[in-house]
Parts: structure tokens; sequence; C-alpha cells
């Protein structure tokens, strides 16, 4: 009877570890299907990835143009292009897919403030021109032509460092003086990058950049705004005086933009074929970080052509002038 009593005791304890394995390994069957179980909903939100289409914001936001070193800035420094600018259209290869904060907001178009005043267009003349900068020299020749309805300008330099340039402006006149049609640029023997006044259109557009600014009145190139400052200096009917502001757009080859404005700070005496001349002195300041800064000295007779420039990138620049040497006369066409 005893041993019947043990018999069934083991029989139970068997039943009980048989049962537990049974269990241990239904737990291992679903701990494995659930770690082979394809991706649910739940993982797909783990992974998803918001995707936007990639559009650049306008040249006026994003584009830094370089202008080469010229009557206009002896700098590698450009300025941006003005508020208003818009990109010629062209394709572009669809953008990767990638998580991309929303793009800037094109600048608003602003209309210039720079008001229509009278000017007097100088008659043809030839300048010549010294280069000084520090112990290094240099020549410019500067040829305005001008016949009554369209004009020619041109400058001829070999700078300081050795570099040749060579920039030609052509166009004609309107109500605010001079009217480029188009600026050609040579730097370094390199391609020549050019600017189009589109009169009709209302536009500039250029052989490099993509992008076309819109034209205002008065607005001049990067070698024409020497030529607009005398028209406006010989136009203005009381004369020039302290703290007064000559102001145009301007326009470069390489499709840098910026608004200039020139102020009287006064009566200088300038030497000019071995004796001193009166002039007035016009400074335009930089409007930004390495940007120009151009003064001119202006002579105070009838032609008020420059005796003196100076161009110094602002900051660190050393100051690149031009003294007038010599001015001739020209018949236009010659």
């Amino acid at each position: 009877m005893r041993s019947t009593a043990l018999s069934k005791i083991s029989s139970s304890r068997r039943s009980r570890v048989l049962g537990l394995a049974l269990l241990v390994a239904a737990a291992h069957a679903a701990v494995l299907l659930w770690a082979t179980r394809p991706a649910g909903p739940v993982a797909a939100r783990a992974v998803a990835v918001e995707v936007r289409s990639l559009t650049l914001p306008s040249p006026a936001a994003i584009a830094q143009a370089v202008e080469p070193p010229g009557l206009a800035s002896p700098s590698s420094a450009g300025t941006p292009p003005r508020p208003g600018a818009t990109q010629a259209p062209r394709k572009t290869p669809a953008p990767r897919a990638a998580v991309v904060p929303a793009p800037a907001q094109p600048v608003a178009h602003v209309a210039s403030s720079v008001a229509l005043a009278p000017t007097r267009v100088p008659p043809s003349i030839e300048l010549l021109f010294a280069l000084q900068r520090g112990a290094d020299s240099g020549q410019a020749r500067l040829s305005w032509q001008a016949d009554g309805d369209r004009y020619a300008l041109s400058l001829q330099a070999t700078l300081p460092s050795g570099r040749e340039i060579e920039q030609v402006s052509h166009g004609g006149f309107d109500a605010a003086g001079i009217a480029p049609v188009r600026l050609a640029d040579r730097n370094r023997g390199r391609d020549v990058r050019a600017a189009n006044f589109q009169r009709e259109h209302g536009k500039v557009t250029f052989s490099g950049p993509r992008w076309e600014l819109p034209l205002e009145t008065g607005t001049q190139d990067r070698l024409s705004w020497l030529v607009q400052l005398v028209a406006l200096a010989h136009g203005t009917q009381e004369g020039l005086r302290e703290g007064a502001e000559l102001a145009m757009w301007v326009v470069g080859a390489r499709g840098a933009a910026s608004h200039w404005r020139f102020e009287v700070r006064g009566s200088e005496r300038v030497a000019f074929a071995g004796q001193d001349c009166d002039t007035w002195h016009l400074v335009r300041e930089p409007a930004h970080p390495y940007d120009t800064r151009v003064e001119v000295w202006l002579d105070t007779t009838a032609g008020h052509w420059p005796l003196k420039l100076r161009q110094t990138q602002v900051p660190g620049g050393e100051p690149l002038d031009w003294l007038l040497q010599q001015r001739t006369a020209a018949l236009p066409g010659t």
C-alpha cells in the first residue's frame, strides 16, 4: 500500500514537470513569433520622414556677385544683387528626398529713391591717369565720346599689381542723363562679361549670372557712373555745396548692383598741371563690409571732370589713387 502511494506521488510530480516544460516551450515560441513578425503600423510611424521639395530663394537673397577691379572697385569684393532681382528660368535636376527648412522668401521689389535731377552731358574728352597703390604704380586712359544722341566710353588700365583691365560702355541719353545700353568687361585676359540694359523691357540682364534686375531711372554701369556724376555736378544750376548729395543705382557686369550716394564733404585744392586747383570732395561710403569707399575730387571749372579719385576696400584695403596727368578735348568719333 505504501508502494502504491509513492507511485501516485511520483506520477503527480512528473505531470507538473511536464506541464512546466510545455509552458516554457510555449513562451519561447511566442517570443520567437513576436521577434520575426512583419513590420506593422507602429514600426512604420517610427521611420516616417516628411519630404518637401527644395525651392531656392531668389538671387537677391542668396547670391554674392563679384566685380573685377576697375574704375568702380579696386578689390575682388562685390555686392549682392539689388532687391527685386528675378532669376531666369532654367532646368534643374529633381532634388533628393530630404528634410529641409522652409525656403527664405524673396526680397520684395523696392522702388528707387533716386530723384530725377538735372544733368548736362560733358563734351568728348580723353583723360590720362597715373595710378598709385603704396610703392606700386600703373596707368589708365579714359576716353569719352558723345555726339548728342549716342556715347562711347572706354577704359584701358594697367593696375599697380600689373593686372590689365578693359571696360567699354555705350548707350545714349534720356531725361536722367547717361543711359547705358551695354557694359563689356574684360579682366586678366578672360572672356568678356557683359551687362545689357534692356530699356524696352525695363530690366538689366547679364552674360554670366542667370538673374535679371529691374531697370530704375538713372541706373548706371560700373564705368558710366563717373560720367553721370560729372553730368549731375555740371547740371546743378546753383552749383555744388557742402552737405549736398548725388545718388544713382550702379550695376556691374557680373550682376552686382547697389545704390551709390555721394556726399559733398567740402572744397579742397588738388595739384594738377603744376598748379593747385579748386575741387569739390565727394565721398561714397561702403554699404556693407568689404565694400568700396569711393572718393572723387571734381574740378570746380565748367568741365567738372575729376582731378583725383581714391578707392579703398573697407575694412583692410590699401587705397588706390587715380591722379589726373593730362586731359585732351576730343572730337566725336576720333
